[in-house]
């Protein structure tokens, strides 16, 4: 059965993980510098890039053992739902696997767990920056998901505007339909889905960045943290991709938009303009099991099971 990083065996092969790729640095210490420590102090961007690592060092040596039959992924959050699904059904088929999806280390903290070497796929949901290209990672594209607006269920609008949504993250509209205050919940500078907003709608992109100047909204750091302030905060309203309110069953209710809910035909339309992709990321041609892997999220059984929670599969790149 597939695991997640809740569980105490995860965690632990984890940190192995991380000793084991440091070697002779002092593990623990080195692990709650570069890992833990970012990332429970809410840092957008862990330092793992930091400086250049020599081609002929064990860290840029992909040498760290992989017991057989067992595949390390991690990433952002937005990936793990389906991800997890498909690691679930990958298992179904071949019970002999162990897959460990750990919890949200964010797109960044995936391409460098994979440039370390510590897990064998990391999961992004924005594109690769010229820095991450430049150390050789590469994305390969499986998945697109729409990105909603979504609301808590004693919402009792079932649509919205682009122009709306825009004046809701710049203050100038305040109420909902029955006159209930509306509460924003904003993620992080650097969010994929603000990201994919931001880029199809610059009076969004204007309102979001003037909110961070202004710290008009309540900011939050992670994609569980954001699916339960928005299921438990009466008026609420934030973006969260249309992927994890089906697969994961949240209380949340996605509005459409324009008239247009996100379907496939909308959003391949352009219709529905707000999308943003997921791929796995890999410092070289995956092998073995995390071949495997990637082949079944192509296949019909992993198209099928994106389909049914609202993803559109994307091409298998060869």
């Amino acid at each position: 059965m597939a695991e997640t990083a809740d569980d105490p065996r995860a965690s632990a092969s984890l940190a192995a993980l991380w000793a084991a790729v440091l070697l002779g640095v002092a593990g623990v210490a080195v692990l709650a510098a570069v890992f833990v420590a970012p990332l429970l102090a809410g840092a957008r961007e862990p330092p793992f890039l930091a400086g250049q690592v020599p081609k002929n060092s064990l860290l840029f040596q992909r040498s760290t053992p992989r017991p057989h039959g067992v595949l390390h992924l991690a990433g952002s959050g937005t990936n793990i739902p389906l991800t997890r699904a498909l690691a679930d059904a990958f298992v179904a088929r071949y019970p002999d696997v162990h897959i460990v999806v750990f919890e949200s280390i964010g797109s960044s903290g995936g391409v460098m767990a994979v440039y370390d070497d510590v897990v064998d796929l990391g999961l992004i949901s924005r594109p690769l920056d010229e820095r991450e290209t430049a150390h050789g990672v590469d994305a390969i594209p499986y998945a697109r998901v729409p990105v909603v607006v979504a609301v808590n269920l004693s919402v009792p609008d079932v649509a919205i505007t682009t122009a709306e949504l825009a004046d809701i993250f710049a203050g100038r509209k305040t109420r909902w339909a029955d006159g209930a205050p509306i509460v924003v919940l904003q993620r992080e500078r650097g969010d994929s889905g603000h990201l994919a907003v931001a880029a199809a709608l610059p009076d969004f992109a204007a309102a979001d960045e003037g909110a961070y100047r202004e710290r008009r909204w309540r900011v939050i750091l992670h994609d569980r943290a954001m699916q339960e302030a928005l299921a438990i905060t009466p008026g609420a309203v934030g973006l969260l991709d249309v992927g994890a309110i089906s697969l994961q069953r949240l209380p949340l209710r996605a509005l459409e938009l324009d008239g247009y809910a996100p379907s496939e035909a909308s959003v391949q339309s352009r219709r529905y303009p707000f999308a943003k992709d997921l791929s796995f990321a890999a410092l070289e041609a995956p092998t073995g099991l995390a071949a495997e892997f990637i082949r079944f999220a192509h296949s019909e059984e992993g198209r099928a099971l994106m389909v049914a929670h609202g993803y559109i599969p994307l091409p298998e790149v060869q």
